[in-house]
C-alpha cells in the first residue's frame, strides 16, 4: 500500500518520529500552521491537497484534528482518508482526557507543544488577526498582550522529541512576553502513532 501524509507543520517533530520505519509512506506534505485561523479556507486547502495527492497513493493520513472545519472530510472521497477523531493537535498529543483536565485546572491556559513553542508569539498575532494593525502604526505585539490578558498560565507539553531544551527556551520566552507562569507536563506520541497505524494497516473506520 502507498500511504500519503498531509499534516500541519505544528506536528512535524512528532510525526517525523512516528513515521520512522514506515515504508508504506511514499509522500509527506507539511502545511502552514496558521491555516486553522480561517477554517473554511483550511478545509478548501486540504480538499485540494488530498485531491492532488490521490493519483499517487492508495490512502491519505491527515495529521490534524477536527480544527473547527475538518470533521467529516473523509466522507468527501471515495478512497481512504484517515483523520484522527480528536478536536485538535493538543488533544492528539496530550489526549482529550488530559486536555480537559488541564482546562479544568486553569481555564486561562495556553498550551504549547514543541511545534506551538516554535511558532510562539507570531502565531498569537495570526490567531487574533492583528497583522493588519501595523498598517496603522500600531504594534501587533502590544495589541496581542492587551487581548491576551485572560490567559494566566502557559503549559509546555514535552512530547519526547529531540531539541527539548531549545523548545523549552522558546516556551519561557513566550510566557515572559505574555506575563504567564510557565508549567510543564509530559505526553507522548502514542495516540498519534495509533491513528497512523490504522492508516498503515487499512483499519481506518474500525
Amino acid at each position: 500500500m502507498r500511504l500519503g501524509v498531509i499534516a500541519c507543520s505544528i506536528l512535524k517533530a512528532e510525526l517525523d518520529l512516528v513515521m520512522e520505519n514506515a515504508p508504506e509512506i511514499v509522500e509527506v506534505i507539511y502545511l502552514d500552521a496558521a491555516l486553522h485561523v480561517t477554517p473554511q479556507k483550511m478545509l478548501e486547502r486540504l480538499l485540494e491537497e488530498i485531491t492532488a495527492m490521490a493519483p499517487r497513493v492508495d490512502a491519505v493520513f491527515l495529521g490534524y484534528g477536527y480544527c473547527q472545519s475538518l470533521r467529516g472530510i473523509e466522507e468527501k472521497f471515495d478512497f481512504p482518508v484517515i483523520l484522527p477523531q480528536v478536536d485538535d493537535c493538543i488533544s492528539l498529543l496530550l489526549t482529550p482526557k488530559r486536555y480537559a483536565e488541564e482546562v479544568r485546572k486553569e481555564v486561562g491556559t495556553w498550551f504549547m507543544t514543541p511545534g506551538w513553542a516554535e511558532v510562539g508569539a507570531q502565531m498569537v498575532i495570526k490567531e487574533l488577526k492583528l497583522e493588519r494593525v501595523a498598517r496603522y502604526g500600531r504594534d501587533p505585539m502590544e495589541m496581542a498582550r492587551r487581548l491576551f490578558t485572560h490567559y494566566c498560565r502557559g503549559i509546555f507539553i514535552d512530547t519526547g522529541v529531540k531539541g527539548r531544551e531549545a523548545y523549552m527556551e522558546k516556551a519561557r520566552a513566550f510566557c515572559k512576553d505574555f506575563n504567564l507562569r510557565l508549567e510543564t507536563t509530559t505526553a507522548d506520541t502514542s495516540l498519534l502513532a495509533d491513528w497512523l497505524e490504522k492508516a498503515r494497516s487499512g483499519q481506518a473506520g474500525e
